[in-house]
């Protein structure tokens, strides 16, 4: 680059740096307006008092309520089995993966059931698991298992 060039440049941005202080430093510098400058209002009205309507003298009112027919809910209670098919299987659920001498569950979300892997030998230990879900777990069926 030319040195004329370079000389241009930096005058610029000095004036431009320059520039940039002064705004921010004068409005800083500027004194707030004095009180000599603005005159005082003596003739200002304030309200002497509120006056308010009473609210009419009532009884005590209670609310009239209606009953409906029919909401669109139906309340039904909820069998005992069904009942407890969720707890146990909610309980079971916090217990796995659980591993046993002769099986271990573990539960599978995509299918909703719990995968039952059987040991060797499995005659033996399909047994020992079909005891053990119908001591501990007796609302969950056959059908909740899947065996591997």
């Amino acid at each position: 680059m030319d040195s004329q060039n370079i000389k241009v440049y930096l005058a610029i941005s000095g004036a431009l740096i320059v520039l940039f202080i002064l705004v921010l430093i004068i409005p800083f510098t500027k004194k707030n307006p004095t009180q000599d400058k603005t005159t005082k209002s003596t003739n200002q009205l304030f309200p002497t008092s509120v006056e308010t309507n009473p609210s009419p003298a009532t009884a005590n009112v209670t609310p009239v309520t209606i009953k409906a027919g029919f909401t669109g809910a139906l309340e039904e209670t909820i069998p005992q089995q069904i009942v407890d098919l969720a707890s146990q299987k909610k309980d079971l659920k916090l217990k796995v993966p659980l591993s046993l001498s002769t099986f271990s569950i573990d539960f599978d979300y995509s299918t909703d059931k719990f995968v039952v892997a059987l040991l060797d030998p499995k005659d033996q230990a399909k047994k020992e698991f079909e005891s053990w879900r119908t001591a501990n777990y007796p609302s969950l069926g056959s059908e909740q298992f899947l065996l591997k």
